[in-house]
């Protein structure tokens, strides 16, 4: 019985090994079972391919090419000429115009299928850089295994026409998996905005060859067009670096010809630079020695061939860099060595979640957030390192970088406090990728339209902003009309709180805080900022103008009282508290005036050292609970989450706690609101004198005994216009409506 259960067993294997390679035992050229240069065909790769001369005659397009083929893709032409040898192109007529180029694949790219062995594609484009049509020549990719035909190919390629090679194509795929060189690559989308890319529908169960279609389409349309001199797009980066020169290199080769920068930091570095802060290291670098290696960092532009195929290996750089990113897209790749810091750590993505990791050209700082971040699993250069964490950040010409400029890279380092220190790399891209000179009225001319950019990818967001500022401005045209009505004024007050601190700070993370408000500052004294640059999120962009247009008309009014999040989480608190009868306690006069001047001294602080010692000020800025409870919701050091809480919890007894007495940015906005230009709240003589009522019901105590109102402190609740037109609690309306009955 034993023996007849192993027979069946063999003869099974022995099945599904030739029905998986049924089709390349019947194929002429693919490999075969019975081949004895099976494993040398199995061999090829692209990167040895590219180094390769190439010889006109041996050329595919030449066994491929004829009127037929031509017309199929572009139907006007009449004829033909040679073989270019530059761009080993055909250059298409019609009569004695030329019209465009057809190429064949494998004779550009050098591009090899999931199977390892070349495909043939027919690629026609036009001098508009318009891909006119694909057709598929020759292929031996075993796709019959998994249900497919030839058909499904040429409709997938049919999806190539008529499209612009200035966007990059975005894949739509199944989530699978396909074994090249050893390694599981799994079909993800790419990082950064998206949202311009052609969307083309991939073939099911071949995806992998799906994606090395596009990959070989796309890059060697684009190589032709560059050297055609056919203008993609002004911010075209392959007009400005070469992105086609390349040489095998390993990873020490790529460091030591500055292809690669690396930052070296021991923990003693990071012991001393917290102890230059008086602060403690990590607890995880405290029980280590000292000389021990925290971390390695390594930084480099990925977009020049040379660069991003000895890190990425072909495959990874085409799908993630070349065809599959806007022309005027640049990529980065950043990583991390050392087990200490993968204990701390763990993953770059976290660093990024605390907007650690920042981009610096000139004065302009980019924060690194998630969507411009893409995360990759495995580390493909030849002797490359153990990394522990690597991925590529994205930008397109709207962020405004020089490819031939230096960038500074900027990581920040957190304690067990929340306290920060900084470590910092410079890099530059090797001379030898330089092209033409990089033109800054390019760059200009990109930054007319980068806001409506922003605001398209991010529509919720910006229209959810535009309506809040809306709804509250026309709050405060009509306050008068409003603050009639108590009732139905505290519902509005209420809702418009609970959207502002759940919709807009936790869930879409609108948070200005102070360090919006520095950064401009700084901008205008040190010059060559943007309010793009810190403005790059729509709601903090639309927040922060509306803040500084309203400082002119109501003061620190409108945004402190009505578009902070972390304030109106204060005050809702505060309101449950008086609902449940939680007593509120008010400070004397003398104590109280002290303790607001604490603001002003902490945003003086904050100043001076921003300008002079980053990494005081950032231990400064923590101060500030926003980040901690709207931004990152908690998720955050124990400390930093025990202080945010401490300060929530106070609003119970003391209304407005952190507003009142520590804001800084509510600070600054109370000095540039002394400018404004309008009396928006209205007083009577009897004010003060006799009449104290509003100042009774202000919940911050912005109004001194003599009833004038300190603007610099008040945060625009409009409880005083309630208390103001309450015919039965304002004493001088009840004295009138008194009068007026006995008359």
């Amino acid at each position: 019985m034993f023996g007849h259960l192993s027979k069946q067993i063999l003869n099974i294997l022995l099945v599904l090994l030739l029905f998986f390679n049924l089709e390349n035992l019947f194929s002429k050229d693919g490999p075969t079972l019975l081949q004895n240069k099976t494993k040398k065909k199995e061999k090829l790769r692209e990167e040895e391919l590219v180094t390769k001369d190439i010889k006109i005659n041996e050329l595919m397009i030449n066994k491929f090419i004829n009127i037929d083929l031509v017309k199929s893709i572009f139907p006007e032409a009449t004829n033909y000429g040679e073989v270019d040898k530059n761009s080993l192109a055909v250059p298409i007529y019609k009569n004695d115009e030329e019209i465009g180029y057809l190429f064949e694949t494998f004779d550009v790219t050098r591009g090899l299928g999931y199977s390892r062995r070349p495909f043939h594609l027919a690629v026609g484009l036009d001098k508009n850089g318009i891909l006119r049509n694909v057709k598929l020549l020759k292929h031996v990719e075993p796709i019959a295994i998994l249900g497919r035909t030839d058909q499904d190919f040429i409709e997938y390629l049919k999806q190539y026409k008529d499209i612009d090679l200035k966007s990059g194509i975005s894949l739509t795929l199944e989530l699978t998996g396909a074994d090249i060189d050893g390694d599981s690559v799994a079909m993800r989308e790419t990082a950064g905005d998206i949202d311009t890319l052609t969307q083309i529908d991939g073939i099911s169960r071949t995806t992998t060859s799906s994606l090395l279609f596009m990959d070989a389409i796309m890059r060697g349309a684009r190589k032709i067009a560059r050297q055609k001199n056919i203008l993609l797009d002004e911010n075209d980066l392959g007009n400005f670096v070469d992105l086609e020169l390349y040489k095998p290199q390993t990873w020490n080769s790529l460091i030591e010809d500055k292809s690669l920068e690396k930052l070296s930091i021991k923990v003693l570095e990071a012991q001393d630079k917290f102890d230059e802060i008086k602060s403690n290291a990590p607890r995880s670098l405290r029980f280590v020695k000292s000389d021990s290696e925290f971390t390695n960092i390594y930084f480099t532009a990925m977009s020049p061939a040379g660069i991003g195929i000895n890190i990425l290996g072909r495959r990874w750089f085409d799908q993630y860099i070349s065809a599959g990113r806007n022309v005027d897209d640049q990529v980065f790749y950043i990583a991390f060595e050392g087990d200490l810091w993968r204990k701390l750590e763990n993953r770059i993505s976290n660093v990024i979640q605390k907007k650690n990791i920042i981009i610096k050209q000139n004065n302009k700082e980019i924060y690194i957030t998630e969507d411009l971040f893409k995360e990759l699993p495995f580390n493909h250069a030849k002797k490359g390192p153990n990394i522990v964490s690597q991925g590529l950040l994205y930008f397109s010409s709207k962020y405004r970088l020089n490819p031939h400029q230096p960038f500074e890279i900027i990581y920040k380092l957190n304690n067990d406090d929340g306290q920060t220190i900084t470590f910092s790399l410079n890099y530059s891209l090797p001379k030898k990728y330089y092209l033409k000179s990089f033109d800054k009225k390019i760059i200009k001319n990109s930054n007319n339209i980068s806001l409506l950019d922003i605001f398209i990818k991010n529509k919720l967001a910006a229209i959810s902003s535009i309506i809040t500022i809306l709804v509250v401005s026309v709050i405060f045209l009509f306050s008068q009309t409003f603050s009639k009505n108590k009732n139905l004024f505290s519902v509005i007050r209420v809702l418009i709180l609970a959207w502002v601190s759940i919709f807009i700070g936790f869930y879409l993370g609108g948070q200005i805080s102070i360090i919006h408000l520095v950064n401009l500052i700084k901008s205008i004294f040190l010059g060559g900022g943007s309010l793009i640059t810190f403005f790059i999120e729509p709601i903090i962009f639309l927040f922060g103008i509306t803040t500084i247009i309203s400082l002119f008309f109501v003061g620190r009014a409108m945004f402190c009282g009505w578009l902070c999040p972390f304030g109106a989480l204060q005050e809702l608190i505060s309101t449950a508290s008086k609902k449940l009868g939680i007593k509120q306690y008010i400070l004397k006069d003398k104590i109280d005036f002290y303790f607001r001047q604490v603001k002003y001294f902490l945003l003086a602080f904050i100043l001076i050292f921003s300008f002079i010692e980053l990494n005081i000020a950032n231990i400064l800025y923590s101060i500030e609970p926003f980040k901690t409870a709207i931004t990152l919701r908690f998720i955050a050091p124990s400390k930093a989450v025990v202080w945010a809480l401490f300060l929530l919890i106070s609003c119970l007894i003391v209304e407005r706690f952190f507003c009142r007495y520590l804001c800084p940015l509510g600070a600054g906005l109370g000095i540039l609101g002394k400018f404004r230009q309008i009396s928006f709240l209205k007083r009577r003589n009897e004010c003060g004198n006799p009449c104290i009522a509003c100042n009774k019901v202000c919940p911050t105590g912005a109004i001194k005994p003599s009833g004038e109102i300190v603007m610099s402190e008040c945060l625009g609740c409009l409880d005083c216009q309630v208390m103001y037109n309450d015919n039965k609690k304002c004493p001088p309306l009840v004295a009138l409506s008194k009068l007026k009955a006995q008359n």
